[in-house]
């Protein structure tokens, strides 16, 4: 089983990814902030993808993903961010960050999963 890390501060969209993605044969993980979601990555190294929203308390999105892709081991982990931003400024950032993906709220499930299909293929 694929383990996917979700990373946002809406418990309604972290039941929402886990219910439709485990109906798909993913094992999900959730995270309410940036903070706690590198504690998971430090407890789990089979996680294979991080889909994260960007505005979260504690640590936002774009700190996050300093952090991982500063790590050895999240160097590889493809990242899709999952918000409401349609800036261009802040997609260009992501970019420079190391980040694979950006899929616009609302959840589009089909597009969702297109998008995970995509990137666990490289």
């Amino acid at each position: 089983m694929i383990n996917i890390l979700v990373v946002d501060d809406s418990l309604t969209i972290r039941i929402k990814f886990k219910d439709y993605l485990s109906n798909h044969g993913f094992e999900v993980h959730e995270a309410s902030n940036g903070m706690e979601a590198l504690e998971i990555l430090k407890r789990n190294s089979d996680i294979k993808l991080i889909i994260s929203d960007l505005n979260m308390p504690i640590m936002d999105g774009m700190t996050f993903i300093e952090f991982v892709r500063k790590e050895e081991t999240g160097k590889e982990i493809p990242i899709m961010i999952y918000s409401t931003e349609l800036d261009k400024s802040l997609k260009e950032e992501a970019k420079k960050l190391g980040v694979n993906a950006w899929v616009s709220k609302p959840l589009d499930q089909s597009r969702i999963l297109t998008a995970i299909k995509g990137l666990l293929k490289d």
